[in-house]
């Protein structure tokens, strides 16, 4: 039969019925064998590298108070709320808030109807127009106005121009012939060569000027363009041409600011809602946490009160009882007030198993030697009567014993009595030893498995 399979049958026939638990995490915590790593006297809940919150679970588990532990822990990961110091605005401040931006909407509202009132093409809000049509509609006035103004200013370079286009191409059209009849001595070559000189002139001018009006017109063209592109979107708005830059922009100033107002007012009537919603899952948690705290309150006043009887028969009750304290975060402390020495802590380690075995469905414990041996002599021999006495509960207890024969008759007797393995030198559970090297002779080896004279006893 598999392990697996096994230990599930034996979590059934002895009866253990615990949710969340297997018989194999039940057992592991309890049979503590030296190097299994779960036998540190100050920490009995927990394995090595185990976290508190871990093993404080598993304990509530085995005395069956887990289950609001669970209901919380599913809460919290389901709402994603834990205990937090994050102040919020309370409802009433966001109530106050709210009704603030309402009279400020309201008087921005009036404000926006004066506008339109003012102008009767200006109605705006009866075309649909909100804030940012407005305020792009403002920003095409604007460029509209720029684009006019650019426009008027080519239009007067040009004719300015135009009117100073010389009528002469460079070709002489002046006969100076004629002068002869008057002036029979005069040079006529000399003023043909003026007037040659001023057609040259004439026609570099005329060519500079027909070079800045070829410029010029086609920069006026494109802004004709441009202006027919943005009036035809004011067109389409429904939005007469006439409207006003100001009057736009002001109308879409106010209608941005309603609108931010609206939008805060949505925003805080959501976080209202959310706040609410938050205060009834905080009530929800509020009230598993107190059952969480009642219910390590309860597992804490239990395994303690069973470890006061059960430390009461080892010491006659003349000795402080080991004392475990369970915190809110599920961490925990153990200790003996008082009595720091190491036999009272290996001793507080065995009445605490001693506890679970009789308080929870635990159906059996193993102490090793490294345990017992460091309890005192007298108190020793009393957790022995202990042990035997678990039978009577239908439970199991397991320890690994050396050096019996150091304690006193009455121990030794129930020791002996109880023996079911014995180990020795030439007694060794496999027939030899697996840590001793074998000797460099013929004879047959002889080895020691475990410590001389172990004993282990149920």
């Amino acid at each position: 039969m598999p392990l697996q399979k096994y230990r599930g049958f034996l979590f059934d026939e002895y009866k253990i019925h615990i949710q969340g638990i297997s018989f194999g995490e039940i057992i592991y915590r309890f049979f503590r064998i030296y190097g299994y790593g779960n036998h540190n006297e100050h920490k009995p809940l927990q394995s090595e590298r185990e976290p508190m919150a871990t093993s404080v679970e598993y304990f509530l588990k085995l005395l069956n108070k887990f289950q609001d532990i669970q209901k919380l822990k599913i809460a919290e990961e389901s709402y994603g709320i834990k205990p937090s110091k994050q102040v919020e605005r309370s409802i009433s401040d966001i109530t106050a808030k709210i009704g603030e931006n309402k009279e400020k909407i309201t008087a921005l509202e009036k404000r926006r109807d004066k506008l339109c009132k003012q102008n009767e093409e200006a109605n705006l809000q009866a075309l649909g127009v909100d804030s940012k049509q407005a305020e792009k509609l403002a920003n095409i006035k604007k460029e509209l106005g720029r684009l006019i103004r650019r426009k008027s200013l080519l239009t007067s370079q040009l004719n300015a121009v135009q009117n100073n286009m010389p009528d002469n191409d460079g070709i002489l059209r002046k006969d100076f012939s004629a002068l002869l009849r008057f002036f029979p001595e005069a040079n006529i070559e000399a003023f043909t060569d003026v007037e040659a000189f001023h057609a040259k002139i004439n026609s570099f001018l005329r060519a500079d000027i027909e070079e800045e009006v070829s410029q010029l017109i086609p920069q006026i063209e494109y802004i004709d363009a441009d202006i027919a592109s943005y009036e035809k979107q004011i067109e389409d708005t429904g939005v007469a041409k006439t409207l006003s830059q100001s009057i736009l922009t002001q109308y879409a100033r106010v209608s941005r600011e309603i609108e931010r107002l609206e939008e805060e007012n949505e925003a805080m009537q959501s976080e209202m809602e959310q706040s609410k919603k938050r205060k009834e899952i905080e009530d929800i948690l509020t009230n598993l946490r107190k059952k969480q705290e009642e219910a390590l309150e309860s597992a804490e006043f239990e395994i303690n009160a069973e470890m006061k009887r059960i430390n009461d028969i080892i010491t006659g009750g003349d000795r402080a009882t080991p004392v475990l304290t369970l915190r809110p975060d599920k961490s925990y402390e153990f200790e003996t007030p008082n009595d720091k020495s190491e036999g009272t802590a290996y001793k507080g380690l065995v009445v605490y198993d001693l506890a679970m075995l009789s308080l929870t469905p635990l159906p059996a414990l193993i102490h090793d030697s490294s345990i017992v041996k460091r309890i005192e002599d007298a108190d020793f021999e009393q957790i022995l009567s202990l042990y035997r006495e678990c039978e009577d509960m239908g439970k199991q207890v397991f320890i690994a014993f050396d050096k019996a024969d150091a304690y006193t008759d009455d121990t030794y007797r129930m020791l002996d009595e109880a023996t079911v393995l014995r180990l020795s030198v030439g007694n060794e559970l496999f027939g030899k030893s697996w840590s001793r090297k074998a000797a460099e002779t013929k004879q047959k080896p002889t080895s020691v498995l475990g410590l001389n004279d172990e004993q282990e006893i149920e």
